[in-house]
This record gives C-alpha cells, sequence and structure tokens, in this order.
C-alpha cells in the first residue's frame, strides 16, 4: 500500500515532468521528524519553504506544483546551527564581509557539512551560501566589548567611571524631558559632554556588551557591575560559572562556554574552583541562557574530532554528559545563539515566518555518527552530502526508486490541509 509520502514525490516527479526549465520558489521538506525548538517535534512532518522564508510546517501541508522535494523520511530535521565568534569561514568586519564573501571557499562548504548555516564574525552575522552571494548579510551586532577584569582595580574604575558619567547624564535628560512635557521651562536640552556614546546605548539597551570572564572572581566582578548596571550583556568564558550560577541569573547574564574547557580545581583556594562537566546542567538550571563554543572558533582538519567549528554539536554533546537536557543543548546552537545576536525572529527556529535555514540530519544531531545530508539556507539548497567530494562515499544513500502507479492515484490522494 502506497504511503502518502510516496504519493505526494510521485506526483510531484509527474508535475516537474510537464514543467521542466522552470524554476520552483517553493521547497518542500517531507517526511522527517522535525525539531522545531521552540514548539516540540513534529514526527513525520513537512516543512514548506517559498523562496526564503519558510511558509507552512505540520503534519499534513499542500504541496504546490513543481516544488522542489526533500526525501527526509526515516531523517531528523533542524534548524541551521549557529555559530557565535566564528572565524577563518568568512572575512572582513561589518559590510565589508559581503564584498570579501567567497562562495566557493572550501570552509563555506565544510561548515554547512557541520550544520552551520549562519555564522557571526566581524560584528556581522552572515548566511553560508555555496555558489552565490546574494543576501549573505543577515545583520551587524550590536555589542560593545567591555575590559573588566579582576586582576585590574584601575581599569575597572576607569569603567565605572564612565558607567557614572552615562547615568547622571541619563537622569537629567529624563528630568529635563519631564518637565518639558508639563509645559513648564526646561531650558536648553542636556548634551552628551564627556558621555561615550556606545556606553549610552549599553544602558539605554540598544547595545548588548561582551565581556569575557572565566574564573569566580571575575565573574562575581562582572555580576557587581551588572547589578549597579544593568545592561544586556554576554561573558565568554564562565568555566566556573556553575560556582555563581544563581547570582549570573538573578543579572540576566548570557554566557558563551565551551563544555570542554577544563581547569582543575585549585588546592590553595578555600571555595568552589575549576571545571566541571556538569557547568551547562547547573546554568541552564538557574535560569542562565548560554550559547557553545568549541575549543578552536575556526575549522580545522587536523583530525581531533570535536575541537573546531565543523564538528559543533559534539561540543554541545559533551554538555548532555554532564547532565544538560537535550533540548536545552540544541538550543544553544540554535534559538539562544540567535537571541544573543539579536536575530532570534528571523532565525534559530523552524517557525512559519522565519528564513529558511534548515538541516537534514540521517541521525540524531548529536550522535558522532550523524551525517548532515542537507542543507537549506534562505529557502535553497547550498549542501547535498551525495553530492560532496569530502563525504559522499561514507555511508551513502540509497538512490530514490519510484513505483509506477495508475494516474487517478495521484489525482485521489488525500489532500493535505494548512497548518499554520
Amino acid at each position: 500500500m502506497k504511503t502518502i509520502l510516496h504519493l505526494i514525490l510521485v506526483s510531484v516527479l509527474c508535475a516537474n515532468v510537464n514543467a521542466q526549465d522552470q524554476d520552483s520558489s517553493y521547497l518542500a521538506i517531507v517526511g522527517g521528524d522535525i525539531h522545531t525548538v521552540t514548539d516540540g517535534v513534529i514526527m513525520k512532518g513537512v516543512v514548506l519553504c517559498k523562496d526564503s522564508r519558510i511558509l507552512k510546517v505540520g503534519k499534513r501541508v499542500r504541496i504546490p506544483e513543481g516544488a522542489e522535494i526533500i526525501n527526509a523520511e526515516g531523517m531528523q530535521v533542524y534548524p541551521g546551527l549557529i555559530a557565535i565568534d566564528a572565524s577563518g569561514i568568512v572575512s572582513g568586519r561589518g559590510a565589508a564581509v559581503a564584498d570579501s564573501y567567497d562562495p566557493y571557499a572550501l570552509n563555506i562548504d565544510l561548515a554547512l557539512a557541520g550544520g552551520i548555516t549562519t555564522v557571526q564574525t566581524g560584528g556581522m552575522v552572515a548566511n553560508l551560501k555555496h555558489g552565490t552571494i546574494d543576501n549573505v548579510l543577515v545583520g551587524p551586532t550590536e555589542w560593545v566589548n567591555l575590559n573588566y577584569s579582576s586582576t585590574s582595580s584601575a581599569g575597572r574604575r576607569r569603567v565605572r567611571d564612565e558607567f557614572s558619567k552615562v547615568r547622571d547624564f541619563m537622569r537629567l535628560h529624563r528630568s529635563w524631558e519631564l518637565t518639558s512635557s508639563m509645559g513648564e521651562d526646561a531650558g536648553d536640552e542636556p548634551e552628551a559632554k564627556g558621555v561615550k556614546p556606545e556606553y549610552l546605548s549599553l544602558l539605554k539597551g540598544e547595545a548588548t556588551a561582551r565581556l569575557s570572564a572565566n574564573s569566580l572572581k571575575d565573574l562575581l566582578a562582572t555580576c557587581e557591575l551588572l547589578e549597579e548596571y544593568p545592561m544586556q550583556s554576554v561573558i565568554f568564558g564562565g568555566q566556573e560559572a556553575w560556582a555563581c550560577a544563581g547570582r549570573l541569573g538573578r543579572v540576566n547574564a548570557r554566557l558563551v562556554i565551551t563544555p570542554r574547557n577544563k581547569k582543575w580545581a585549585s588546592d590553595d583556594l578555600n571555595r568552589p574552583s575549576g571545571w566541571t562537566i556538569e557547568n551547562a546542567k547547573t546554568l541552564w538550571e538557574h535560569g542562565v541562557r548560554f550559547a557553545i563554543l568549541p575549543g578552536e572558533n575556526s575549522i580545522s582538519l587536523m583530525g581531533l574530532a570535536g575541537r573546531d567549528l565543523m564538528t559543533l554539536p559534539m561540543e554541545a554533546a559533551f554538555a548532555i554528559r554532564g547532565g544538560l537536557q537535550q533540548d536545552a543543548a540544541l538550543r544553544a546552537i540554535t534559538i539562544d545563539a540567535a537571541e544573543m545576536l539579536g536575530i532570534d525572529h528571523r532565525l534559530g527556529s523552524i517557525e512559519v515566518g522565519k528564513d529558511a535555514n534548515i538541516i537534514v540530519c540521517d541521525g540524531d544531531l548529536f550522535h558522532y555518527r550523524s551525517f548532515v545530508q542537507w542543507a537549506v539556507v534562505d529557502g535553497k539548497m547550498m549542501y547535498d552530502k551525495q553530492r560532496s567530494s569530502y563525504f559522499a562515499h561514507i555511508r551513502p544513500r540509497a538512490e530514490e526508486v519510484i513505483d509506477e502507479i495508475e494516474e487517478e492515484t495521484i489525482i485521489d490522494a488525500p489532500e493535505v490541509v494548512d497548518n499554520p
């Protein structure tokens, strides 16, 4: 007995015979288990994309005639992975990333083979596209670097003095606005003299502070700063974050961590110290959101699996080994990473209206034997393992065989309903 998926595939293949040389704006991923990230898993579902966006997601979705079909039956479908602070995949800074983008670079293909469809580098977020430079830029990263180390009391004092100036100016400006709104003479509008504009953007919530802190001492110093001057922040490192996870959660800090970045506890300290495999789990339990970054933020061909961006899920799998829930690990390399970059309204999950950045794996994303079979970026196929000169020979997919069926069976196939 023919399955609905089988009928859909045959009908689309027949339609394609009559519509050759016509480019379809539709792409459908059919039959895979869809890990939406934000709305659970849809078993044997359909993702329909139109142009660069996700149009429909559900169990029964009507597929337009002539649509390109990816048969993901028996496979796992995920949103494209997002790599924060990537290096060596694309080059340049800011808008210049588009000018220097090489769509045929080896690292573009290798990153797509690892499931990465979006990277952040040089103050810019970019999509990875093979063979085209169209619309590679997603948007700028509104991050401000802050050096707030516990080893430099003078440096910390300078940072706090600058923020104090900003806060005094904001208080004066609010008073001026209030007086003016009541129709009273408030005098000239206060000028931001001697105030750093980037610090003003931080306290106004228009930008995100980027800090580095690994030790408990540095992390606590950072928490003190965020308690006195609340702002959006991303902390890179967090090696001993498990020891102050509750406080990090209270200041709404977000972290970029490397679960395998080890540092043994010190016998000289009368406090919790060092690395623990349960770091990610502890942060998650205290409501701290984080992204995951391997030990190397570039792609390496040195043969050390799991140490570089090409095997980003393997680093997340190590956090799972430490007790982190699998759905939380998936969030750390998709939607939570997107939220840190301010692009979660476009990327990081499989939802209607979002950009169609999707990967299809032949097994669980976090299993070391799983391969990315297809990577879709902006609704277009950008990577197919079967056509890859690097991985096509490893457990190749079986050729698709379609049996002949009667024409009326195609016509009478159950109509698929929309499921927004």
